[in-house]
């Protein structure tokens, strides 16, 4: 039996650890497909991860002499030998590959999707702004509802209001008069037993 080899390696997977797994084919063709800039390399410092690095296209900016002797992160350092911005790490969990959930995240975090960093950053601030806005709200809403039964409960503590429901118009027992609590002393509140 005649392996075939895989023809995404080199293009789409960089074989930095040998003792790694290989992406299967289908899978490093779908990350392709999705972005022909993302590169997957073997994690140098965490286990069983994989880096998802994507190609520098659009300028160089810093070369990578310049910030080489800043970054101490091992993973960065090996994108930078091979021209690569990392992105963020991937985990292989199951028996199989599957690239679904990957895309979808990347796509989520894409911001040129997005309308670019100018658009993220509004309505990123946009969004906080609506948080903040609603956290005042539920505070303002609380508040409102404490004091509306804290003035509900001193009423009926001093004696201002006295009908707390409808009066029973069958009630004939006969009210007692007992000696007011400490809360209502002096306020002429007469309670039945």
């Amino acid at each position: 039996m005649h392996i075939q080899p895989n023809p995404w390696v080199g293009i789409t997977y960089i074989p930095d650890n040998t003792a790694m797994e290989v992406p299967p084919a289908y899978f490093l063709q779908r990350i392709h497909d999705f972005d022909s800039y993302l590169v997957i390399v073997p994690s140098r410092q965490t286990p069983f991860a994989y880096v998802i690095a994507r190609r520098k296209q659009r300028s160089k900016g810093l070369t990578d002499k310049a910030i080489e002797d800043t970054i101490t992160q091992p993973d960065t350092k090996m994108c930078l030998t091979y021209g690569l911005v990392p992105v963020c790490l991937m985990f292989k969990t199951g028996p199989s590959w599957n690239p679904d959930p990957i895309i979808a995240k990347l796509k989520a975090r894409d911001m040129w999707a997005h309308g670019g960093a100018d658009k993220v950053a509004d309505l990123l601030e946009a969004q906080e702004e609506g948080e903040r806005q609603k956290v005042r709200k539920d505070i303002r809403d609380d508040l409102w509802n404490r004091s509306g039964d804290a003035w509900r409960s001193y009423q009926a503590r001093t004696g201002q209001r006295t009908k707390l429901s409808r009066p029973d118009p069958t009630r004939t027992e006969r009210r007692i008069p007992i000696a007011p609590s400490s809360s209502t002393a002096g306020s002429g509140i007469v309670l039945a037993r």
